[in-house]
């Protein structure tokens, strides 16, 4: 990920292909605001739009269908009832016996690691199709440029779109699998807190799967049913119930030794009124920013200074913009969330700012959450220029469960404007009101589940590279997609639902254009309701007229083939990956509905001291906490800390987890230090495991150089959909303030810091959904007086599931081999795929892929053997590698590659031509593969196929090439 550059000594400016770069000030994005909000208010006509209330050709009521329902030609068949015969018993591995439910697990029973053959048996030399001849390496720069202030990663051009008048806005299971021994079920019962009757509750049933031991008996399944003892009120949220600060306070082992330093405050506690009465700005803003010893936060990295801010249910009035802070979650009580409200004469341009100067550029404004909380502008004259959130962060921040509220009719308002940065993923986010929905110029995100009612213009599309509109929902807005300023370079609306609005998509038309074809988009599964035509381009030419439904239009590249200026086909999708007729979604859960008595804090559990101080083996009382908690329905809370384990950390079903500002699991030790025997850090369920795990607001770690871990490993499948989920979640290896990755790896040859095997196994018996997760293998320090560090880590992601994988917005950065790897996987979804290569591949690399790592026929590694033995271009990491498998669903690649050969750690030395050969790679035919909105950087061939090798040259567009429709592959 681009580098945090806020530290002085560094301080010329980078310039690049892409433009120069350089730190925004706040007066510069108010000025870019300024010339890129376009008219000062939007543009309505008196009138209603015609709206379908009738049957239309036998179909069913139109709200119902537009509201609930996915492709009209659909006939889904739910997981949950699927008839199918159940999948095979999984391999058996190494024997272990398996605990009785009053058991700890030891660590040889919480991994089952696989021999690997030794290197020279290793290779497959049969991989994939042989490259296009690379073109030759230019002359390696001289090392001795002056050092820049920021990386040479380009912010997206900002272009204000042409206003063309608008209507008016009107007010307004996966199959589960057989195992070989009996299974230990344990039934549970969900009941909301509030005062309900027995009839509302619901029971849920999750099995474990017992490996059998040689020679000895198995155990006998158990029944168990939990009734939790609820608080008698919501009012109050079971966060700000918990022991925050004795011995179940979080602690920041990097700043103190105990919890003088507070990680979770609580706003009121900061003489803040929550009763919309004066200005609370400044108060709010300490809560944010106190050290808990007089000093700020803000200027202290990223991980060290953690901090959980909690907004109790009220209305908190602002008189100017509240700055948020890099390593903050800001979180209100979702039973009745709190309103950040402006005052009627409120100053600036900002209600709430989210890029965080103090790190950097928005490119490296990491780990920010909001969630659960309302952001209001009524109060505000409508036509006073006003944005209720800027949001300019990068990986590993979040935005779910938010409602922003501004005036309705004329006026300038606008909801959330993404300038810069590089997050993944905005999701279930509720718009009313304003002129403006979301402007969005941010390199790469997934907007999913966001409905904008009464809205002018929903989105506005005025940079970036790529975009996902995923479930979104137009209610009575004047426009739902506005493209027409050529700054975004692909976009795809999926799933989405037009009720009472305008035209859905206004664009330039860049079919004949020379150099960079911009604004590529598709349409898939949308319904639309009203005679406005659907897509319309700037001159105002209809391109495709109003119809109820549309599978899939196209107005962008093809491979094979080329640009289509507007063509409608099918889409073929696998119904195993499909609720309702949409690809299956699920939102972060808030257990708002539970007390404080069904939450337990690990810290807190008598006769298990967990410390999470970073120098304390937790491995054993975590895993005894977790498998009881488990049993007992309970909630796992984990205050902030670093919890070293020194063996597997074992998720069993039944587990639901939440930390508090991305609590550290940190592995180190022997155990993962064989790159022949890889063993999982963290690991969810045993393969057949069926039941509920869910994980968020976690971050998973090496703490310390370990070539043989994985860092986190997921059997379990869920007998529901999203049943095993993870949400928020982030793995890092390196830069960060726990580990010692941060200080070792400083030598030019990444063999010398082999620091872990792989970010993330979704293993074959696997079924998850997994929302805004961030791997990273760490290009720069956060935390440290170096930024310099040069790490390797071996492979990404690999999905090998087949029972139904969604990964909706996703991000894997600098690992080795590859950053996603499906291998033989069926069933995925995959929704935003962001990526970054190596920043030491390439020409004049010290070592050519995959060495140092070996190439593991067993794992899917690729090998590289399509390459040369000195091609230093073609043995870099492959941005997606997919062989094999079947009906694979992928929306927006974001594949991008700046630096190749030795590393300074300056961002001043970029590639010189193409950075590497290949981005992508398909071997094996793969059945049925849906590929759209493909952007990549500085690759010669976008994706080696053995067909078309489709180039950027021939492909031009976003930041260098683009593909909109890759289908080589498709049904």
């Amino acid at each position: 990920m681009r580098s945090s550059l806020s530290v002085a000594t560094l301080v010329a400016v980078v310039s690049t292909v892409s433009g120069s770069v350089s730190p925004l000030r706040e007066s510069d994005i108010e000025h870019l605001h300024e010339v890129n909000q376009g008219p000062s208010e939007s543009v309505f006509f008196l009138g209603l739009f015609p709206t379908l209330l009738s049957q239309v050709g036998g179909a069913p009521n139109l709200i119902d269908t537009l509201l609930g329902a996915g492709k009209p030609t659909d006939t889904p068949t739910p997981l949950e009832t699927s008839s199918a015969e159940p999948p095979s018993p999984p391999e058996t591995v190494s024997p272990v016996e398996t605990p009785t439910p009053a058991q700890t697990p030891s660590p040889a029973d919480t991994s089952t690691p696989v021999e690997i053959p030794a290197a020279s048996d290793a290779p497959d030399s049969s991989q994939g199709p042989t490259s296009p001849q690379a073109p030759v390496s230019p002359q390696k720069p001289s090392s001795s440029r002056t050092p820049s202030r920021s990386p040479s990663h380009s912010t997206p051009a900002v272009s204000s779109s042409k206003q063309i008048p608008a209507a008016a806005p009107v007010s307004s299971t996966p199959a589960t699998s057989s195992a070989a021994t009996a299974p230990t079920t344990l039934t549970y019962t969900l009941t909301p807190a509030s005062s309900q009757s027995s009839s509302s509750s619901q029971v849920q049933t999750f099995t474990t799967r017992p490996k059998p031991v040689s020679n000895s008996p198995t155990f006998a399944p158990a029944s168990k049913t939990c009734a939790p003892n609820w608080q008698p009120s919501r009012g109050v949220f079971w966060l700000d119930q918990q022991d925050h600060k004795g011995q179940g306070a979080g602690l920041a082992p990097y700043i103190s030794e105990d919890n003088s330093y507070p990680v979770y405050r609580n706003v009121m506690h900061y003489d803040v009124a929550n009763d919309g009465t004066g200005d609370q700005t400044a108060n709010i803003q300490k809560a944010i920013d106190d050290t808990g010893a007089g000093g700020s936060r803000k200027g202290n990295g990223v991980t060290r200074f953690p901090a959980e801010v909690y907004l109790p249910s009220g209305v908190y009035q602002l008189g100017s913009t509240l700055k948020l802070t890099v390593g903050t979650i800001i979180v209100g009580n979702p039973n009745n969330p709190p309103v950040i409200k402006a005052s009627p004469s409120f100053r600036g341009q900002f209600l709430v700012l989210g890029y965080d100067k103090n790190n950097g550029n928005p490119e490296t404004s990491f780990m920010m959450v909001m969630k659960n909380v309302i952001l209001d502008t009524t109060s505000v004259d409508a036509h006073v220029a006003i944005t209720a959130l800027q949001w300019g962060v990068a990986q590993g921040s979040g935005l779910t469960n938010v409602e922003v509220r501004m005036p309705t009719g004329p006026g300038t308002h606008t909801g959330i404007d993404i300038h810069a940065g590089s997050t993944i993923a905005v999701t279930d986010v509720r718009i009313f009101g304003g002129a403006t929905g979301i402007i969005n110029s941010n390199q790469q995100v997934n907007f999913k589940n966001i409905h904008f009612s009464a809205v002018g213009t929903a989105f506005s599309a005025a940079g970036g590279w790529t975009v996902l509109l995923q479930g979104a929902t137009f209610e009575s807005c004047g426009t739902a997609v506005n493209m027409t300023g050529n700054g975004l370079g692909s976009l795809v609306l999926l799933d989405s639902t037009s009720i009472n609005s305008g035209t859905v998509i206004l664009f330039h038309d860049s079919s004949r254009d020379d150099g960079n074809q911009n604004s590529q988009f598709i349409i898939e599964n949308l319904f639309h309701d009203s005679q406005h035509p659907i897509a319309v381009d700037s001159n105002g030419a209809t391109r495709l007229g109003p119809a109820l439904h549309i599978d899939t239009y196209i107005w962008g590249s093809r491979v094979p083939g080329q640009y289509e200026a507007g063509k409608s086909f099918v889409t073929q999708r696998s119904e195993n990956l499909l609720v309702g007729g949409k690809y299956f979604t699920k939102a972060q859960p808030t257990y708002g509905e539970y007390g404080g008595d069904d939450i337990v804090n690990v810290k807190t559990v008598s006769g298990h001291v967990v410390k999470g101080d970073g120098r304390t083996d937790d491995t054993e009382a975590l895993n005894a906490i977790l498998l009881k908690n488990a049993e007992d329905c309970k909630i796992t809370y984990i205050p902030f800390g670093v919890y070293r384990v020194s063996d597997t950390l074992f998720v069993p079903v039944g587990t639901r987890m939440v930390g508090e500002a991305w609590a550290v699991i940190s592995g180190y030790g022997d155990a993962f230090k064989n790159p022949r025997q890889p063993r999982a850090v963290v690991q969810l369920g045993r393969p057949g495991d069926v039941g509920v795990i869910e994980i968020q607001d976690m971050r998973f770690a090496a703490g310390e150089i370990l070539p043989g871990a994985k860092i986190l490993e997921i059997n379990a499948a869920g007998a529901q959909p999203g049943d095993v989920g993870l949400w928020n979640t982030i793995v890092t290896v390196g830069g960060t303030a726990e580990t010692t990755i941060s200080n070792s790896c400083t030598s030019q040859d990444p063999k010398d810091c082999m620091a872990a095997f792989m970010v993330m196994h979704l293993t074959k018996s696997s079924s998850a959904y997994i929302e805004n997760f961030w791997g990273w293998t760490a290009d720069h320090n956060l935390d440290s007086e170096s930024l310099f560090t040069i790490i390797s880590t071996g492979r990404g992601i690999l999905v090998e599931a087949t029972q139904g994988t969604w990964l909706t917005g996703t991000g894997s950065e600098h690992h080795w081999l590859y950053n996603y790897n499906f291998h033989k996987a069926e069933n995925v979804y995959a929704g935003l795929l962001q990526t970054e290569s190596p920043y030491m591949q390439g020409s004049g690399e010290y070592e050519k892929a995959p060495a140092p790592w070996f190439a593991y026929a067993q794992y899917g590694d690729p090998d590289f053997s399509w390459c040369s033995t000195d091609d230093d271009k073609c043995r870099s990491a492959l941005a997606t590698n997919i062989d094999g498998g079947s009906n694979i669903a992928l929306y927006n690649s974001a594949a991008w590659a700046f630096f190749d050969g030795s590393w300074n750690g300056l961002y001043n030395q970029p590639c010189e031509g193409k950075c590497q050969s290949n981005m992508m790679r398909v071997v094996g035919s793969p059945q049925n593969l849906v590929w759209y909105s493909i952007s990549t950087r500085m690759t010669d061939v976008m994706i080696l196929d053995g067909k078309t090798n489709p180039t950027e040259t021939s492909h031009p567009g976003g930041w260098e090439g683009i593909i909109q429709d890759y289908s080589q592959f498709s049904a």
